[in-house]
């Protein structure tokens, strides 16, 4: 057939190739006032900067990368079964698994507070549970006076001098052994005395010293409290004193449960944060402090009494008569969503971390949470290259923990029968990352900036990867019909314009190449924002200065941009109007009108 009989009239009929990409955390904001766990303790959310530390749901600190002010929105107290509670807006993201998700083995999905808040029950049971903190990495690192299990020993069962008593042998050999040096331990029946080695000048003990260093000394059953430096020590150190705690005037319950009891209500906050710190379970209910004997009310201290449940491998007790009762948990009690109520509008932020889940730590410990616009698109499938922006409720692939296996995601996509629609790639900053390690590996070095020599040329290696990626998802377009969606993150760029002045700008975070081939090669790229207005506002001394004020409730309309400005990267070959909604149903609506109008063929 000669060359010109080939040609072909008429507008090209296939599914879109979209790459969107925005600011994170757009919409799942708290409010300044919340506090965000950090490796030195909470501290609330208007005191994040970027940069700043805070602790994800691994229990390690990691990297804030981005803060995003939200303007005044309304706020909703979550409560929790165990009496934690934190704020957050509507749009928050929240990891939860429900009661169908658990009752058929799902591992749970990403949600917003509001899909929360309308299904918060199942039937007659509370629908929604998040998950446990891994046990908190803190950075404190002050010198502790006393070890930790004979400070949690003391504290459960000391007197205001220096005598701890408990009857069981091998906990008495235990506090002898973990006296300071300098210091002696005398038993006497269940007590055991501690006091100095030798006779001299009036100089307390090293272990009444500790004490007074600690401000313990003298205190008494209803005003005992845990030092900081213990609460913010480490993991093995906290975990010897809740051990000391427990072994003193705690006892097993059942498999995977503890009850400790104090008398004083600082000592019960102390321990819940305790407990919750090291990835447990804590509720704490008070007794009142009276009894009835002989027809007369006799009024006594209150007792707290803190049930603690593990449930990730730690072991809160060591002495030999707990020890023997414990085991593996029989039932897990689930940190499920009680309440939610409104508590008001307050001015709120988002912030983004560098942990693969994107989750984070609130106020108690409670763990909490990137985009679901292509959940919404027809059947689609993810291959996640980041977790968390992956577990959403839909069909995905394993988490891809190297480039072959995103490679082989979309090979089997292409080769095998399947019903999928739309493929969807979250997200093409993490795959990029996969893509570097891949280089580095074919050249054996651990920097792609030394890659086959250095001077750039592993960035040009990684161009052969994503044109695998690009060429994969170009037969599923054509062989299966299949719609290609590609997330990423944003980040501000410096554009240096040779008509004007520099300009900051959005773009995909990916590097210049891989950006290049990206943007070139989909239909559309959509930058996803808030809606803001400039506003002028006095500064003093005849001055002005512009705030950002966001249109709309809730902290400004969420929209794409899908045309191209000195603010962001967008395009489209659709004729879009310049800003839609961010919701898939309004690109199509607006992607239907497009074609009808004369635009390309849907």
């Amino acid at each position: 057939m000669p060359p010109l009989d080939t040609i072909q009239k008429g507008r090209e009929n296939k599914p879109p190739r979209l790459l969107i990409y925005g600011q994170e955390g757009v919409g799942k904001a708290q409010p300044l006032d919340a506090r965000v766990l950090t490796p030195a303790g909470f501290v609330p959310m208007g005191e994040i900067q970027v940069g700043s530390e805070i602790i994800g749901s691994d229990g390690k600190p990691h990297k804030v990368l981005g803060i995003y002010p939200q303007g005044e929105k309304e706020v909703f107290r979550v409560t929790f079964r165990d009496g934690c509670s934190t704020e957050c807006c509507d749009d928050h993201l929240w990891f939860t698994q429900t009661r169908g998700e658990r009752d058929r083995k799902y591992p749970g999905s990403v949600r917003t507070l509001r899909t929360i808040r309308n299904s918060i029950r199942y039937g007659t049971h509370f629908n929604h549970a998040v998950p446990r903190v891994a046990p908190v990495e803190f950075k404190r690192n002050e010198p502790l006076p006393l070890k930790p299990w004979l400070l949690g020993i003391y504290l459960a069962e000391g007197c205001a001098g220096s005598c701890i008593t408990n009857p069981e042998k091998d906990i008495q050999e235990k506090i002898i052994a973990s006296i300071p040096e300098g210091d002696k331990g005398t038993v006497h029946s269940d007590d055991v005395k501690i006091t100095k080695a030798v006779n001299g000048p009036n100089i307390p003990s090293r272990f009444r010293a500790a004490l007074r260093e600690l401000d313990l000394e003298g205190k008494i059953s209803d005003n005992k409290f845990i030092p900081d430096q213990y609460l913010y020590a480490s993991v093995a150190d906290r975990l010897n004193l809740l051990q000391g705690l427990c072994d003193g005037d705690g006892y097993v319950v059942k498999p995977g449960s503890v009850e400790i009891c104090t008398a004083s209500p600082q000592m019960a906050k102390d321990i819940i944060f305790l407990i919750r710190s090291l990835g447990g379970s804590a509720v704490c209910t008070v007794r009142p402090g009276k009894y009835r004997k002989d027809g007369e009310v006799h009024i006594v201290k209150d007792s707290h009494r803190i049930y603690g449940v593990f449930t990730n491998g730690i072991v809160p007790v060591a002495s030999r008569k707990h020890t023997e009762k414990w085991g593996a948990p029989e039932w897990m009690i689930r940190n499920t969503i009680r309440k939610v109520e409104s508590v008001g509008k307050k001015e709120c932020q988002c912030i983004i971390i560098d942990a693969l889940d994107s989750l984070y730590i609130t106020d108690d410990f409670i763990v909490t949470h990137n985009s679901t616009f292509g959940a919404s698109a027809p059947n689609p499938i993810f291959i996640q290259t980041e977790d968390g922006l992956g577990e959403i409720d839909c069909a995905k692939f394993p988490l891809a923990t190297s480039f072959s296996d995103v490679q082989t995601a979309l090979v089997a996509l292409r080769d095998e029968p399947h019903d999928f629609q739309t493929v969807v790639i979250d997200s093409a900053d993490w795959l990029e990352r996969l893509i570097w390690d891949q280089v580095c590996a074919e050249f054996g070095v651990r920097n792609i900036e030394k890659a086959d020599g250095g001077y750039g040329r592993g960035y040009t290696h990684a161009l052969t990867h994503w044109r695998k990626v690009v060429s994969l998802l170009d037969d599923l377009r054509n062989q299966h019909g299949m719609l290609a969606i590609v997330i990423a993150h944003s980040k501000v760029e410096r554009f240096e314009d040779p008509e004007n002045a520099a300009y900051d700008r959005y773009t995909p975070r990916l590097h210049k190449h891989a950006a290049s081939l990206l943007t070139e090669w989909v239909d559309a790229v959509l930058f996803a924002t808030r809606r803001f207005r400039i506003q002028k506002e006095n500064a003093g001394f005849s001055g002005e200065r512009g705030i950002a004020t966001p249109i709309g409730a809730d902290g400004g309309e969420r929209i794409l941009r899908t045309v191209g400005s000195p603010a962001c990267i967008a395009k489209n070959r659709f004729n879009l109007p310049a800003e839609i909604p961010l919701s898939w149903a309004a690109f199509m609506d607006a992607y239907q009108k497009a074609a009808e109008g004369g635009g390309r063929d849907v």
